[in-house]
């Protein structure tokens, strides 16, 4: 089993879109662009609440980038100093509307949150802009 201590880089290659399958370009860039999108993290100390902003958020490729930045989502930068990686990274990947998301499921998802919720994350955006 993989531990903590024996985990490397290869590791990424044993989840379900690559392992035991043909690496297409397609995944190719796919990978490529998950890791462009840590670039913007160079300089940040990578915490345990970093890591599981990548793991909640930007699960899929495409998809991921629809999530609207919440309170719940910022509190997972605690304790890091705010960069303007960071900062880029969130406008660019948090502050876009979600009726724009090529994936149906996103905004299905978006409109099934009760009305409090949806009220509370565009009261939220609405005071950074």
């Amino acid at each position: 089993a993989r531990t903590f201590h024996n985990i490397t880089r290869w590791d990424v290659l044993y989840t379900t879109p690559y392992y035991k399958k043909v690496l297409t370009e397609e995944l190719f860039q796919q990978l490529s662009s998950s890791w462009g999108m840590l670039g913007k993290f160079v300089g940040v100390n990578i915490t345990e609440g970093v890591v599981d902003h990548f793991r909640q958020y930007h699960k899929e490729p495409v998809c991921d980038v629809f999530e609207q930045i919440t309170f719940p989502m910022l509190t997972q930068f605690e304790g890091v100093d705010w960069t303007r990686g960071i900062n880029e990274h969130f406008r660019d990947t948090h502050l876009v509307n979600r009726d724009d998301s090529p994936c149906e499921s996103d905004t299905e998802s978006y409109t099934n949150k009760t009305e409090k919720e949806v009220r509370r994350t565009r009261d939220y955006g609405a005071e950074d802009t």
